[in-house]
């Protein structure tokens, strides 16, 4: 553990995963964002284990306004 100080840098940590297809990747990814433990700060880590969940993303059908139009 590292403590983080109260004026901090927004991205602490990346988290990378690679993997032969598009479907291993994002099951790792998932997976690594579910054991991600970060304490003490909001994090951005349930929207991208929604992100992943997405099937849009998940099929690569998506465009630079995935954001914008991402239900979440």
């Amino acid at each position: 553990g590292y403590t983080v100080p109260p004026y901090y840098d927004s991205m602490i940590a990346k988290l990378i995963v690679h993997a032969r297809t598009r479907e291993l990747a994002i099951a790792r990814m998932k997976r690594a964002l579910e054991m991600m433990v970060v304490e003490g700060i909001k994090t951005t880590i349930p929207l991208h284990i929604k992100i992943m969940n997405d099937e849009k993303f998940q099929k690569g059908d998506f465009s630079t306004k995935f954001m914008e139009e991402f239900q979440h």
